[in-house]
């Protein structure tokens, strides 16, 4: 019935042309057909069932014509089909209906033949009156802002026309404001269109906003049903962050901005950790980088191309870098919390991260401008994003952004030896040498980055019923990190002819990130909903290494190296349809989706300059200091393909009852084949209270990376108890050292995931969802090891009958060894409670979590028994800490945002959990306890369009515990040693940590929008 245009007129009539209005309706009915006399009564006896809160009376009479047949006509504008309808009936007469709704919203209906005309009744209110007296006093308005799928709109601003002031809704879309009786309110966000409420004698009042540029379909992660659902009515839990919250937060990089509004995902920079410096792993729920799918736009993101092979949170594993997507692009971050495997992928195993990009008309600048309480750290960033209109429905949306950010250095005071292990020779060749400073020895927090993103984001009307959209993205990032400072003593490592007092070699980074997507999607005729798009994009990470240099070379040895590249790539190709067959089966929604999907990976290593690895003397260590090349042994040119088919299945089988179920199946080229399903149920006990819960099962394909990623490195081990450079050597998983060493070939990790919640809205302006889950995962794929080369182990035996030179102490390579359960609970619960004077928003968002390693697997020719300190051969205690202990196990914020007129203010405090990092020797392991994080900011709009913000993250300059220092039993202090120290450098630990060691941090910020 809607696809008769002449029945969708939009007449610019006011009052007065209203009877010339019913003639021109007269003449449509003319063209379209009268039915018989007297069938009038049998259209209004026909019976409605319906049960719907605050809905669009648009979508109310879409609702009435499916069980009726009636079709409508009537002008959107003249009966501002955009108010909000609560109707309730069962079986009851058409004409009930139509006479509640009529009464609700001051309409009239005529019914001709099947179709009934519209019109809104007229009143004195329509008629022109004088002016409100100036000595009426304007009187408390409140009201709600939402947009088409009812949801709530933050940042809306509402102004009374012709008037000084204006004021905004908070994050649920509630707003106050003073106005007297025919005053009109003129509401306006950017992308929606403006819209122009005159105020009656009803002081609450309900408005909604309808989108510039209407889309056919709205992705939503985690369901491809067609009927909007909030989060609180969806059947697994969904965070939706809004461009406005991500900015409250004064982060400027939108996983440090994810950190600080999701109570489950957490993301910490790393310190000398080579490549990780640089691009930081983040994990949802506790889980690892690799365990979480992120989405932009609704298709897949690609990961990066680098491993994390370091003693870092994640080690192991390939994650995607949600710094490569420009801030200023992003218009809202869904996070799914809950497995999703069975219908996005490989990869969701703890659930879904979707960026969806702006896709608005107007202009935004951002500013931002801010450094650490230590004098370091210093960040600037400026974004501009723009949308041109295209045509009547169409826009494209661009933006720039640059980001620059210092480094931060919180090493502490070397306090080992320099030239020499004799402790007062030491001292008597630093005293001839003019001296030492040991505060200057490392640079442990930040690393040094520039910033360059460019983002378009197109969509555009072809026909009624079809439209094509686009997306493209570049990134690109310099870095410079630093590793450990080289000694003059350690003489196999220095040329001495160079840095006679040794040097602190930096990793360099450039990192270039691009994708471009492009598709199709419409509706046809029976109503099938299809979109077809295809994604390219990929990420190139090359090292370059200075003030450093290559021993066995020893004076001719140059100072800088370019080290090689890594490279990643990925294309996807997706075909989906979807249909809702509710009507058919006389349900409220029925909605059946299928799809199918091709996707090809690709993962290149190229070898870097022949003195960055060679070793040109054995009795010194070859290669570049800090980070050994990638050698022409190491290159890789590897690609696999991926073929998957899906079907998704959801059905509010009544308004009270929600199914969700979901298959998927995938083949891929290098290990065979995966399938996982899902069944979601959602029950509405009453309108204020649901509970809702899951179980599906799940997998992770093995990343191209870790089939293929080789290399020999400079990385830290614990050798006797003490943190040591050691050359430590990575082998595919099938090179015949990892098959000697009883590595198995790499499969799929596998799931099951459960989660159980309530969600409830016991007051309007209150939400809280409470969910528990489990994630079993068996087959974790980890970095086995690491094996150290001892005198007689099978370690030594391996490498020296394959070759490897004894200055390799250390190899390790992926496997498939560790079976862990992830259990936990989110609490997210929100009020706004109503002020006479401004707006308050109130947020507790709580994680708890913990996951246990079940079993750590052998193989036939190495059992998995542990030593007496718990050590097993594939996965040491460090190993062990990292998976269960390194990651907070609670994460707890409660937030409060007050905004009065131009005014604002915003408070939050963040507590993390505990972290632990265990040593070899479990005598040296360390605890660091929770620790509370205090941001703090007021905000206030110079114009209406222009709002500046001061503020603080970690107000009260809090860090995480220190290292300790170790005694022997007598207390002896000439018997202290530095332990996880390292002679004193590390300060706080690298391997564990909440939330950063770079202490407070204060900040200037502009925002507008014109």
């Amino acid at each position: 019935m809607r696809n008769i245009p002449l029945l969708r007129l939009s007449f610019c009539v006011n009052t007065i042309k209203h009877t010339a209005l019913q003639l021109v309706m007269a003449l449509v009915f003319a063209v379209i057909g009268y039915a018989e006399p007297g069938h009038t009564q049998g259209v209004l006896d026909r019976e409605v069932t319906l049960n719907i809160k605050e809905k669009k009376l648009e979508y109310v009479l879409t609702k009435i014509e499916e069980q009726t047949k009636v079709m409508f006509v009537f002008s959107p504008k003249l009966i501002q089909s955009n108010r909000l309808v609560t109707i309730s009936k069962s079986k009851e007469k058409l004409s009930v209906v139509l006479n509640e709704i009529a009464g609700q919203l001051n309409l009239e209906y005529e019914v001709i033949g099947d179709k009934v005309l519209l019109k809104r009744q007229l009143a004195d209110k329509d008629r022109t009156e004088p002016e409100a007296s100036p000595e009426i006093a304007p009187v408390p308005i409140t009201g709600k802002i939402t947009n088409a799928k009812g949801e709530p709109l933050s940042g809306v601003s509402i102004v009374v026309k012709n008037k000084p002031g204006g004021t905004s809704t908070n994050a649920n879309g509630v707003f106050n404001i003073e106005a007297n009786e025919g005053d009109i309110l003129v509401v306006s966000i950017i992308g929606f269109k403006t819209k122009e409420v005159t105020v009656g004698t009803q002081h609450e009042i309900s408005i909604s906003l309808e989108e510039a540029v209407a889309e056919l379909t709205t992705v939503v992660v985690g369901s491809r049903s067609l009927r909007p659902r909030t989060n609180v009515e969806s059947p697994v839990p969904v965070d939706v962050i809004s461009s406005k919250d991500l900015l409250a937060t004064g982060q400027i990089e939108p996983a440090q901005q994810i950190q600080f509004t999701a109570p489950s995902f957490v993301s910490n920079r790393q310190t000398v950790a080579d490549g990780t410096d640089h691009i930081d792993p983040a994990s949802l729920r506790g889980l690892g980088p690799d365990q979480v799918l992120v989405l932009v736009n609704g298709k897949r993101r690609y990961n990066t191309a680098l491993v994390n092979i370091n003693g870092t949170v994640g080690k192991g594993s390939v994650g995607t870098d949600l710094n490569a997507i420009p801030a200023s692009s992003i218009e809202r971050i869904e996070v799914l919390r809950d497995g999703a495997a069975s219908q996005y992928g490989s990869d969701a195993i703890a659930g879904v991260i979707n960026v969806v990009l702006k896709k608005k008309t107007g202009t935004q600048v951002f500013a931002h401008a801010g450094q650490q309480y230590e004098g370091d750290g210093a960040n600037l960033q400026f974004g501009l994003n723009h949308g041109f209109k295209l045509g009547k429905n169409g826009v494209l949306n661009i933006t720039g952004e640059v980001r620059h950010r210092q480094p931060t250095n919180r090493a502490g005071d070397f306090l080992g030896t320099v030239y020499t292990s004799n402790v007062a020779q030491d001292e008597q060749l630093i005293a001839q040498n003019g001296g030492w400073d040991r505060k200057n020895n490392m640079y442990i927090g930040n690393s040094k980055q520039l910033n360059a993103y460019g983002e378009a984001n197109l969509e555009l009307p072809v026909t009624a019923n079809t439209r094509i959209y686009a997306m493209g993205m570049y990134s690109y990032r310099k870095g410079k990190a630093a590793g450990f400072y080289r000694y003059p003593k350690q003489t196999t490592q220095v040329v001495a002819q160079l840095y006679p007092r040794g040097f602190l070699p930096y990793i360099g980074s450039d990192i270039n990130d691009r994708s471009i997507m492009a598709g199709i999607k419409g509706k046809t005729a029976n109503a099938w909903n299809w979109d077809v798009s295809t994604v390219y994009g990929g990420n190139q990470f090359s090292f370059e290494v200075t003030n450093s240099n290559n021993a066995s070379m020893g004076a001719a040895s140059p100072t800088e190296f370019d080290c090689g590249k890594l490279g990643f790539n990925q294309s996807t190709t997706n075909v989906d349809f979807s249909k809702d067959f509710g009507s058919q089966l006389k349900l409220t929604s029925f909605n059946v989706a299928v799809g199918a999907e091709m996707r090809f990976d690709m993962f290149k290593i190229e070898a870097g300059q022949e003195e960055s690895w060679r070793n040109y003397d054995q009795s010194k260590v070859g290669g570049a200091q800090v980070f050994p090349g990638f050698q022409p042994a190491n290159e890789v040119d590897e690609s696999r393909n991926v073929i998957s088919a899906y079907v998704d299945v959801e059905s509010d089988i009544t308004e009270k009852f929600l199914v969700n179920v979901a298959g998927r199946f995938e083949r891929y080229s290098d290990f065979g084949n995966a399938l996982a399903g899902k069944l979601a149920l959602r029950y509405k006990i009453v309108d204020a209270l649901s509970i809702r819960g899951a179980i599906s099962n799940g997998f992770r394909a093995p990343s191209i990376h870790q089939y293929y990623f080789n290399n020999t490195s400079t990385q830290f081990q614990i050798i006797n108890g003490t943190l040591s450079p050691s050359n430590t050597l990575t082998v595919r998983n099938n090179d015949k050292i990892a098959k000697a060493l009883g590595i198995p070939d790499l499969k799929e990790e596998t799931s099951v995931n459960y989660s159980l919640g309530i969600t409830s809205k016991p007051g309007r302006n209150v939400s809280l969802t409470v969910d528990a889950y489990r994630i079993d995962i068996r087959d974790r794929i980890l970095l086995a090891g690491p094996f150290r080369r001892t005198a007689g182990s099978i370690v030594a035996e391996v490498l020296d009958r394959n070759g490897i030179s004894s200055d390799v102490q250390v190899v390790q390579a992926f496997a498939n060894f560790i079976d862990t359960k992830t259990q936990g609970v989110d609490v997210i619960f929100s009020v706004s409670p109503q002020l006479s004077k401004g707006s308050l928003d109130l947020t507790l968002a709580a994680n708890f979590n913990e996951t246990k390693i079940e079993k750590v697997k052998g193989t036939d020719n190495i059992p998995a028994v542990p030593d007496a300190a718990g050590n097993y051969f594939f996965f040491d205690r460090a190993e062990q800490s990292r998976v269960e202990l390194a990651n907070p196990k609670n994460k707890i914020s409660a937030a409060a945002s007050y905004q009065y007129k131009k005014i604002g203010a915003m408070v939050r405090a963040t507590r993390f959990g505990a972290v632990s990092s265990w040593n070899l020797n479990p005598q040296l392991d360390e605890t660091y306890e929770a620790k509370v994080i205090t941001d703090a900011s007021v905000s206030y709009s110079i114009l209406p369009q222009v709002r500046v913000t001061i503020g603080a993250n970690n107000l009260f300059d809090v860090y995480p515990d220190k290292l300790k220092w170790f005694r022997d039993g007598n207390g002896d202090k000439s018997n202290t040693y530095y332990a996880n120290t390292s002679d004193g450098r590390f300060v706080y630990s690298r391997n564990a940590t909440q939330f950063g060691m770079n202490g407070g941090y204060y900040y200037i910020s502009l925002s507008a929008s014109f």
